[in-house]
């Protein structure tokens, strides 16, 4: 059944504006001189094309009017979009015209010659339209690759911002937990008084730190962790590295607890033997009682 006249320019004018919409959201597009370059060419083509001038005007108005605003484009970016749509719109005003043109020619041949001749242009034509359906299909499938790696950048730039946001809060984080920043990477340091007194039990105000220490660490899963076990010289030798080595394990099971993987924690215990202050006054050897807790650099092992 043959579609009348003016189904068939509705049709198409449809066909033509949501192509155009559909073009309008595309990135991904060339180089911005060769872009604008390019849909002058295309634009020029179709203007000296009679059978556009005949029978596709409105589509070559679009391409124009596209044209001009990408000339006038405030941005590079808009005036890529402006650009590769004004190209596009000036190949459907081509196509359009030589479809038309085609089917006049085919009204009249099939008044003037036969039935053999008809079939064969019939043929040649079938032929032109599905080249120009195929083309249609390619800008399609050209938009729809561009509007996934649109979404795909979005995307990209949410996570990065994410993780910005994550990282401004990690380092907040640490600044409350007072670290200090080595070669080997951030240590922070678990006071004497976090012990029970002569023991290596955690006091319940431990709780804060360790809490804080652990969300780090759950939220930097590519960072080890080294702990270390010191004491002061009070005592003998023996049992000053015992004490050290149970305190550092201490510390290691409360991170375990919070979830942090023990296959990420090394311990060490040191006794008497790396003191930061002199052991002859109790400040001195209070400061030398202590864990420390380095959170390697990223990526590296102990």
């Amino acid at each position: 059944m043959k579609m009348s006249r003016a189904a068939h320019y509705t049709k198409l004018a449809i066909g033509v504006t949501t192509l155009s919409g559909l073009l309008w959201g595309c990135s991904g597009v060339p180089e911005k001189d060769s872009i604008l370059k390019d849909a002058r060419s295309t634009f020029s083509t179709a203007k000296n094309d009679p059978n556009v001038s005949t029978y596709a005007q409105t589509a070559l108005y679009d391409a124009e009017k596209a044209l001009k605003q990408a000339e006038s484009a405030d941005n590079s970016v808009q005036m890529q979009h402006l650009a590769y749509l004004a190209q596009r719109q000036a190949e459907i005003a081509q196509a359009v015209g030589t479809r038309r043109a085609a089917e006049l020619e085919r009204d009249t041949l099939s008044k003037q010659q036969g039935e053999v001749v008809l079939m064969s242009r019939e043929r040649e034509l079938s032929q032109k339209a599905q080249q120009i359906d195929q083309k249609a299909r390619e800008a399609q499938l050209a938009q729809e690759q561009a509007e996934r790696a649109r979404l795909q950048a979005e995307e990209a730039q949410k996570q990065a911002e994410r993780l910005l946001a994550q990282n401004r809060e990690l380092q907040e984080q640490i600044k409350e937990l007072q670290g200090r920043q080595t070669e080997k990477g951030l240590v922070l340091t678990l006071g004497d008084v976090l012990f029970e007194t002569a023991k290596a039990e955690l006091l319940p105000s431990a709780t804060h730190n360790l809490n804080k220490i652990a969300d780090f660490l759950n939220q930097n899963q590519n960072r080890n962790v080294l702990i270390e076990g010191h004491t002061d010289d009070r005592g003998g030798d023996a049992y000053n590295q015992g004490l050290s080595e149970q305190r550092a394990e201490s510390v290691r099971m409360a991170l375990v607890q919070r979830g942090v993987s023990p296959q990420r924690i090394i311990t060490h215990g040191y006794g008497k033997a790396r003191p930061i202050e002199s052991n002859a006054t109790e400040t001195g050897r209070q400061k030398n009682r202590r864990v420390e807790i380095t959170i390697l650099n990223e990526g590296e092992r102990w």
